[in-house]
């Protein structure tokens, strides 16, 4: 389980399943709402950051955490947010936060069906 809070160095495993997870929700097979700045936003940083030869030797290497990529794509975002034009009643600050908390959704793999399928069969087995 890859976690966001813990500042924990991730393995070559677990970067493979936060690609495929990422992977996934480019492809519309997750149950995220968005819209097509962010999903442009994550198509970059999929293609340019997450897939890079650097992120790998990083990872191969034990200096890449979770949070390193959580600080990327925050890094990523500011400026194509700010380059957006202003939505009435809504700020940059409130579509800052609500692209975090979605690739923290996409990160952790909580739309990804096998896992809820498996935590639906637990939660039948347990009394």
């Amino acid at each position: 389980v890859i976690t966001l809070c813990v500042n924990m160095n991730i393995s070559k495993l677990q970067l493979q399943t936060v690609k495929d997870r990422f992977q996934a929700f480019l492809n519309g097979e997750t149950q995220i709402v968005t819209d097509e700045a962010f999903i442009n936003a994550v198509q970059s940083y999929y293609e340019i950051f997450l897939k890079s030869d650097r992120v790998s030797r990083m990872v191969q290497s034990g200096g890449f955490s979770a949070s390193d990529s959580r600080e990327v794509f925050k890094k990523h975002i500011e400026k194509r947010v700010r380059s957006l034009p202003e939505i009435d009643g809504l700020s940059k600050e409130t579509v800052l936060s609500s692209w975090i908390a979605k690739f923290d959704t996409i990160y952790r793999g909580e739309e990804d069906p096998r896992k809820q399928q498996s935590q639906r069969s637990f939660r039948f087995l347990t009394p």
